[in-house]
């Protein structure tokens, strides 16, 4: 039985083939492409819009924020923005420079129809002692564990006892991670670290119940 070789075309077609599938195994892994399309598939999930690009606006909106107040050039990106749980809330990665080096942040933002005082619930770093150097001393509390995990500053001490009640104190210490902000309608957490996609629903949660931990009766008086 005789046969024959394979035509030249064919050879060159499965060469082809090959070093294609070669060169998608062999391609450099880009961990940030990946994990932006992770963001637009949950953003998708969650109901909210999505916008991966650059927004200086946004994050010049946001500049309120005492941790997003610093640095020379800064924008928001991988941008969230909807109502979630029938709350208005915006997701965002924040990045900033200051002299050579790049910080990233993440902020999980609640919008709410007050004007609360200025409080920040946060931990020991350079902008807390900063702070308290230009006269903002933290709050001390009943409970020796809270005070010492969390450093508590607020434009009124009562807002601040109102919102550190036993339940949030309690709350906060099963999360001690938590960096939160309070500004006028809105209340934040942060975190010194890029949004990760795994985390999100479960940040998002913990701001809700942040949200929730919020006495009644703050609401009724504004």
């Amino acid at each position: 039985m005789h046969n024959d070789p394979p035509p030249p075309l064919l050879i060159g077609i499965i060469a082809f083939i090959l070093l294609v599938v070669f060169l998608r195994k062999s391609a450099p892994y880009e961990p940030e492409e990946v994990r932006r399309k992770e963001l637009a598939a949950l953003a998708r999930k969650l109901k909210l819009e999505f916008n991966p690009k650059n927004d200086f606006k946004l994050a010049e909106r946001f500049l309120f924020l005492t941790w997003l107040k610093r640095g020379d050039v800064r924008y928001a990106y991988n941008v969230m923005h909807g109502y979630h749980l029938d709350y208005l809330v915006t997701i965002f990665d924040y990045t900033f420079s200051a002299g050579k080096c790049s910080y990233y942040w993440s902020a999980f933002v609640l919008e709410m129809k007050t004007n609360f005082p200025d409080t920040i619930i946060s931990h020991e770093s350079l902008e807390s002692r900063f702070a308290e150097e230009l006269g903002m001393p933290h709050i001390a509390f009943e409970s020796a564990e809270f005070t010492r995990t969390f450093l508590v500053r607020s434009a009124d001490k009562k807002f601040a006892f109102d919102v550190c009640h036993p339940r949030m104190m309690e709350y906060l210490l099963a999360n001690k991670d938590l960096t939160v902000e309070i500004r006028g309608g809105y209340v934040a957490v942060l975190f010194e670290d890029w949004l990760r996609p795994e985390k999100i629903e479960a940040n998002l949660s913990r701001l809700i119940e942040i949200r929730k931990l919020l006495p009644h009766y703050l609401f009724t008086k504004t």
